[in-house]
């Protein structure tokens, strides 16, 4: 494992935006965020710069989905042997999942902030939180759920978006809560997504 601040960076961004790919006989970490949140990566830039790769470029990425080009910030770390250890806990047959023993991963308030600030968003109409967890299964969404309990103290809720998608649904009673944990590591540019 690599040390803080970058072990929680890297956690919480692979629960939500950030990726892990084969480089040569390594990995390297990418993480892509739509322009306009700019800020946040120039943020992770900073958290990550022992072992990043440069500074956050403009890209444009191909939705197949919308058949149309998107400007985004991107970021990649150097290929590392230590990354090794998050790929294995994080990856099967080259499928990102929920690692078996989260609970022992997830218990900074750092990656918790980054994995809502990555995959979460503040419900206007109840003042409620979400975070879309559709890429993973009902079993990787129950640990989280539990986690978040057992881990920070949080109540949430599993809901199901379409047949084989859930995500989890933090009530507005415990969404102050969420916010006021998170809150200090939360940059200006995404305040947005706090109460």
């Amino acid at each position: 494992m690599l040390p803080e601040p970058i072990h929680s960076v890297i956690i919480g961004s692979l629960l939500g935006d950030g990726c892990l790919e084969r480089n040569g006989r390594g990995w390297r970490m990418r993480i892509d965020h739509q322009f306009k949140v700019r800020e946040y990566v120039e943020w992770k830039y900073k958290l990550l710069q022992p072992i990043v790769n440069g500074f956050p470029k403009a890209v444009k990425v191909w939705d197949k989905r919308t058949h149309k080009y998107y400007e985004h910030i991107r970021l990649d770390t150097k290929t590392l042997s230590e990354l090794s250890w998050y790929a294995e806990a994080f990856y099967v047959n080259n499928k990102k999942r929920v690692p078996p023993n989260i609970k022992n991963i997830l218990v900074n308030v750092l990656a918790l902030a980054i994995w809502y600030m990555d995959d979460g968003h503040l419900r206007k109409d109840c003042k409620a939180l979400r975070l879309n967890t559709q890429s993973f299964n009902l079993k990787e969404v129950e640990q989280l759920s539990e986690v978040l309990k057992s881990n920070f103290g949080i109540k949430s809720r599993i809901h199901r978006v379409c047949k084989l998608q859930w995500v989890i649904y933090i009530p507005a009673k415990e969404a102050n809560y969420f916010c006021d944990l998170i809150r200090h590591y939360v940059p200006p540019v995404m305040k947005y997504k706090l109460l």
